[in-house]
């Protein structure tokens, strides 16, 4: 039983972030599994969401591994679908299968992180090119659901939110993607930006206050706004620069076997 593994949800706090274990507001494992989702969907997408949920947030933590029978009976489903889920996230790399063993859950490194942020810059920068081209003349509301968003990334880190930072940060970049008149864009910028996002979680609270991020938000908003694609593209690259230099520092050290992240992936994957 996948409880039996990872603790009772009442009394175990899944995951963790930076070396701490996660609240169980941060990354239940038992919330994610209760949690309603469209009845309307194949099983097998469910358990998807499910299962990729709980690895996003680190219930699931990086590292650890589990059987197809453990999780299947966690969230009390049948092995069918559940398989069926775990060959859609090893597909998309969010998990390894292990003969006979079951599945392991990929692990972040800096050097994978490299490779989503020259990616994930690319991406963006197509989008906010895009967004920034608009007619002047057009007024669809993203420029101030863009400012809101910026607005209350600020406010998140007035309180020292980070959590709320991050979904504030996340929801800027989301949007400028998915209002840049582009689906496939969209697609294919949302599944590189959870694998930073995943590793901005694992790394929030050993990283300074993020306070450079807002005014970077700021300068490419701005841009956008006065329609200026080369300058959008450029306030958006050097942001993203900035905090994948502040990121992969910090996820060399976590591979570290003295860091007490690493101690507590082996203690639960021996």
């Amino acid at each position: 039983m996948l409880t039996e593994l990872l603790g009772k949800p009442d009394d175990w706090k899944y995951g963790v972030l930076s070396g701490r274990q996660m609240t169980q507001d941060e990354g239940n494992m038992e919330a994610l599994v209760t949690e309603k989702v469209g009845k309307e969907l194949p099983l097998s997408d469910v358990a998807y969401k499910k299962i990729k949920d709980a690895i996003l947030v680190c219930a699931l933590a990086p590292g650890s591994k589990h059987s197809e029978q453990q999780l299947a009976a966690y969230l009390d489903f049948s092995r069918t679908p559940v398989h069926q889920a775990v060959v859609r996230l090893e597909q998309e790399g969010w998990l390894t299968f292990l003969p006979r063993k079951g599945v392991a859950i990929s692990t972040v490194t800096a050097e994978e992180m490299a490779h989503v942020y020259e990616i994930l810059m690319s991406l963006e920068s197509l989008g906010v090119v895009r967004l920034a081209s608009r007619p002047k003349d057009i007024d669809d509301g993203v420029d101030l659901q863009l400012e809101q968003a910026r607005l209350d990334g600020e406010k998140a880190l007035e309180n020292h939110d980070l959590q709320g930072w991050a979904r504030a940060d996340d929801r800027f970049h989301t949007l400028f993607v998915d209002s840049s008149g582009n689906p496939l864009l969209s697609r294919l910028a949302a599944n590189v930006r959870e694998k930073a996002h995943r590793a901005r979680l694992l790394t929030l609270d050993k990283r300074p206050l993020p306070l450079r991020s807002n005014q970077d938000h700021k300068e490419i908003l701005d841009a956008i706004i006065r329609r200026e694609p080369e300058l959008a593209r450029a306030a958006l690259e050097a942001h993203r620069t900035r905090g994948m230099n502040t990121l992969l520092p910090i996820l060399q050290d976590l591979q570290s076997p003295r860091d007490q992240l690493h101690q507590f992936f082996a203690e639960k994957t021996n």
